[in-house]
């Protein structure tokens, strides 16, 4: 029985600048609550009958102190987070703290493909899988998020998939990169967003791709088309 779930939040924006996020206009610059404010806050939500807490980060950087005490609380938690930002005694310690699961932003399988989408990554492929291997092994479901990426080489792709998927950690077949308005990718298509912006990156993602996911059967409609007929126009 694990109980209620909730949302907590820890840290609110994101210190890296990836090509594919639409962070700039809302939840830009990174910044961390008082710890003490956050412990406070799970304290209640588990005399409430909580047992999960889902951190909303848009990014779960390693805080020592906050795991520290998460292990003496009996609750689990997922986080999404970047795994190079990780070192194994802290992948240990956040699966003793009761981390049940992690959605990794890897994006790409290459040094090429992490290099266009700006990840700002020092680590190699082999050592990324490495640590998301290592992180299996102390929480029970890791994801490793990836983009499709025209650098990548598709054999490559799949060696990687295969062998992470092979030591249980999912990773999906590369989704195609969709340009959110306000992200990086947007405005160096086309500028600043207007009121049509969601209309035109929209449009551009059905006409660049054939295929969308692995776990999407049906392609997606026009938007015009879509408001049309809910909307009456």
């Amino acid at each position: 029985q694990v109980g209620f779930g909730a949302e907590v939040e820890a840290s609110r924006g994101c210190p890296y600048n990836c090509s594919f996020c639409a962070k700039i206009d809302f939840r830009d610059a990174y910044r961390r609550r008082n710890h003490e404010a956050v412990v406070a806050e799970i304290d209640r939500l588990i005399a409430q009958g909580v047992g999960y807490i889902y951190f909303i980060d848009e990014i779960f950087l390693p805080q020592k102190a906050l795991l520290e005490a998460l292990v003496d609380r009996d609750v689990k938690f997922g986080v999404q987070t970047r795994i190079d930002l990780w070192k194994p005694e802290l992948l240990e310690l956040l699966g003793a703290a009761g981390c049940v699961s992690i959605e990794a932003g890897l994006e790409s399988l290459t040094v090429e493909g992490r290099a266009m989408l700006a990840k700002r990554c020092r680590l190699g492929t082999e050592e990324l899988a490495a640590l998301l291997v290592d992180a299996r092994r102390h929480v029970p479901f890791v994801q490793a998020n990836l983009i499709g990426v025209v650098e990548d080489d598709p054999a490559l792709v799949e060696h990687w998939r295969t062998h992470l998927i092979d030591h249980g950690v999912w990773a999906n077949e590369p989704v195609p990169l969709y340009p959110y308005p306000s992200s990086p990718s947007y405005r160096e298509l086309w500028g600043e967003p207007d009121d049509l912006a969601w209309e035109r990156a929209h449009d551009h993602y059905l006409a660049s791709f054939q295929k969308f996911s692995d776990i999407q059967e049906r392609r997606p409609r026009p938007l015009a088309e879509l408001e049309a007929t809910c909307c009456g126009h």
